[in-house]
Formats: structure tokens, sequence, C-alpha cells
């Protein structure tokens, strides 16, 4: 997003700078003694035109593909190209108003105004470009903002800069070019630069790349329909992947919730998807090789907790009677257990006794000592606990590599100490967790599941 903001504000002021660059041979400094109508509408097209398509076109290419930044600078002059005529028009007749009321005091306050009219009408074309009334909206004020902002500060830059160029203008009767090619610019920056930060400041939902291509970007959600797939002029544009369909998904906007709809086949939080998913913040979408996350602004949204669904777990293999479900040992034929089951019995070698909270003591063998992949990235992989400990991580150097983007570089590690194995979270960002608990430090059985950020396990 911050991308996205100097985007605007450079190309705000580019844009001004080629509509001073375009009207200046035809502007003397005598127009300022009247209002010649003819010039203020060529200056109106010209300044709105410039300014409207170079802030279409950093919309359109904050978005990263070709197709949206020539969108972005087509509509974007079609929109300046109105906005720029009507707000000249308004705003001169606003300075116009107050420069006769108040000679000094009141031309000041004139251009603030009138510039901020120009800069409202111009600014639409940001929110045009995103086909979303509430960009629109926030175009409006931001380039409202940043024209009256542009107005404030043109008589101080104006008569402190200009005056070191007036003397060589002048001569050639230009004395005022300087002062308009500040004027052109600051116009031009402060819209671009109000409507990011507007833009910015009100987000209520976007969808950040986790893992693929454009890492780490954001896509604002802010219009209802918004498009996720494979086209270039889609508002979540995933490009490179043909497992990703033109439009593989779209979120619908109703009744403040965000709607899901998959056109695809797709993950939510590990879950294949096939109707209807309302989004909650956090939640996690597979399409292709891309995993993304969905945001939400704190309190954007008010609906009922709900448990976020993950895959479920696979049925156990198929065990031949008379053997243990978890090891797959025979049982013992005169106690009926086998050698990973808890005993209250008196402790034989290799195994250690557990005293819980209750004063209950348990015995946990060190025959659980295999790990069992349970979600599609790690099916079908078992991997031994060695008696020197297993470190686990998304980085190579791990004894257990997991290629998933919420397991940490360094994640956990699993200790054999006492006969049994302990597992440590090591300070992972998505949490180590034991049978749905999130923990730091546990002694593990037979039976559990482990899960290191969306990837679980079954100890056996």
């Amino acid at each position: 997003m911050i991308q996205k903001l100097l985007y605007l504000l450079v190309l705000g002021a580019i844009g001004g700078l080629l509509a001073w660059a375009v009207m200046e041979p035809f502007t003397t400094d005598d127009l300022r003694r009247s209002v010649d109508w003819g010039h203020l509408t060529l200056f109106g097209l010209v300044s709105g035109g410039f300014i409207g398509a170079m802030i279409g076109f950093a919309s359109g290419l904050s978005l990263g593909t070709s197709a949206h930044a020539l969108r972005g600078l087509l509509l974007g002059a079609l929109v300046g190209l109105p906005g720029g005529l009507c707000g000249v028009y308004l705003g001169q007749i606003v300075f116009s108003a107050f420069g006769f009321a108040v000679p000094i005091i009141g031309v000041i306050v004139g251009r603030i105004l009138g510039w901020g009219l120009f800069g409202l009408f111009v600014g639409m074309a940001e929110g045009v470009v995103g086909r979303s009334a509430k960009r629109v909206r926030q175009g409006a004020i931001g380039g409202a903002i940043g024209g009256a902002l542009g107005g404030a500060l043109f008589d101080a830059l104006a008569f402190t800069l200009g005056g070191a160029f007036s003397a060589a203008l002048r001569a050639e009767g230009k004395e005022g070019a300087f002062s308009r090619a500040v004027a052109l610019v600051l116009m031009g920056a402060g819209i671009g630069l109000f409507i990011g930060l507007l833009e910015l400041v009100t987000r209520q939902a976007w969808v950040r790349v986790i893992y693929g291509r454009n890492e780490g970007k954001d896509y604002p959600i802010d219009r209802s329909g918004a498009i996720i797939g494979r086209d270039e002029l889609a508002d979540v544009p995933l490009r490179g992947d043909p497992q990703v369909a033109p439009r593989h998904a779209e979120i619908l906007i109703s009744g403040g919730q965000y709607l899901l709809i998959p056109h695809a086949p797709m993950l939510v939080n590990g879950t294949p998807v096939s109707g209807q998913v309302a989004l909650e913040d956090g939640d996690r979408l597979q399409v292709g090789s891309f995993q993304l996350m969905f945001q939400l602004r704190e309190g954007a949204s008010v609906s009922q907790p709900r448990d976020h669904g993950r895959a479920p777990l696979p049925p156990p293999p198929p065990v031949p009677a008379g053997r243990c479900p978890y090891c797959g040992q025979p049982y013992d034929p005169l106690t009926g257990t086998c050698a990973c089951s808890i005993s209250t019995a008196p402790v034989p070698s290799g195994f250690s006794p557990t005293t819980y909270p209750s004063g209950a003591t348990t015995v946990v063998a060190t025959a659980a000592t295999t790990l069992v992949g349970l979600d599609p990235q790690v099916a079908s992989l078992r991997v031994a606990v060695p008696a020197t400990g297993l470190r686990i991580g998304r980085e190579a150097g791990n004894d257990l590599i997991i290629p998933d983007p919420t397991v940490s570089r360094r994640h956990a590690r699993i200790v054999p100490e006492g006969g049994m194995l302990i597992l440590y979270d090591e300070g992972s960002t998505n949490g180590t967790f034991v049978n749905e608990q999130r923990i730091t430090r546990q002694p593990l059985q037979p039976g559990d599941i482990v899960r290191f950020g969306n990837v679980r396990f079954r100890v056996e």
C-alpha cells in the first residue's frame, strides 16, 4: 500500500508538470488581469486530463499488470477532462468572489477553496478506475484536501522560490511561469498524496499474498464482486500459475460480511470449498500455488465467532486383529496391552513416570517416536524422532523441513528427555499446538495431534 501511495504522489506531480509544459506556450502574464474563459477552458481540460490520467495510471500500476495500468491511464484521462473543466470553472468563480471581497486574504482563501474544488473533481478519477463508489468518494475527499493544501502552500513557495527565477523570466514576458509550474505540480502531488493517504487510513478489507509471486503485496477489497484470478484485470491478479483460472473466485460484500464465491477448486483454511464461505479476518486461501490471507481492519465486520474449519483427520490405516491401532504392535497376550499403552504398573526400564497436578502418576512410553503427516503438503510422510532429537522448520538445515508459509524458519524441536518426547516451540510466528492447544513445552503421547502453523501430524 505504501508503494501505491508513492506512485500517486510522484505520478500526480508529473501529471501537473506535463500540464504546465503543454499550457505554458499559450499562457502570458497579461491573462491574469482579466478572466479569459477560453483559456480557462483549455487549462481545465489539459490540467484535469493530465493529472487524472497520471493518478489513474498510478492506481492501475499499483496492481502490477500492464492491462490495469493502461486502463487506469485511459479512464483517468476520461474522468479528468470533464472533472478538470468543472473544477476550474467553479474554482475560478469562488476565487474571483473572495478576491474581490477581500483583496489580499481573499485571494489566498479563494485560491485554497478554488483548488480544493478542482482537486475534488479530478480526484474522482481514482475511484472510477477502481470501479468502486467508495473509492470515488475517497478520491473526491482526498483530491479536495490535496488541492486545498496545494493552494495554501502556493503563495509561500511562489514568493520565496519564484523570486529567484523571476528576473530571468521577466524579459521574456514569463515572470509567472515558475509560479504556474509550482501551482500545477503542487496540485497534482497533493491530490495524489491525499487520495492515497485516505485510502490507506479507511481501507476495511484486503487480501495479502503470503506465498507466491508478489509475496507481501496487499490488494484492497472495496467493491462487491472483486475478482481473484489469472485475468490481468482481476482485482487480485495471480499471474504465472496455469492452475489459477482467469476468474477463480470472487468476493461479495453483503450486510457487512465478505462472502467468498469459488468458481474453481480452492482451499479455505486447508479445507476444500465448493460453495459460499463467509470470510473472517486471518482466513487463509489456497489458489493454485498461491497462498493468500484475507484481512479485516479491527471492527470492520461484526459476526458471530466461528470455528475455522480444517481438513478432517484421515481415517487410520487398517490394522490386523490383535494389534494396536497406534503403533501396529501385537498386544501382550497376558495383559492385553501393547508397548505404547499408558500404565499404572511399576515403572519398567525405558519408561518414565510423570506426575500431573491432580497427583495421579502415569507412565509415558518411549515407543511414541514417529510423526505421521495428515495434511496434503505432508501426506504419507512418516518421520522417526532420532535419539538426538528433531528440529522442525521451513528452511534448509532442519531435520524436518515443512514447505508451508505458515511454518517459521525455525519453528519447533522435539527432544527425548527422561524416556519421554518433549515438544518445544522455538518462538514461531503462528504457534505450535498439541490437540489444538497452543504450547511452549509439552510432553507427547501416542495419538496426539501436533500442528505447526497450519500443518498437522499425528504422534505414533
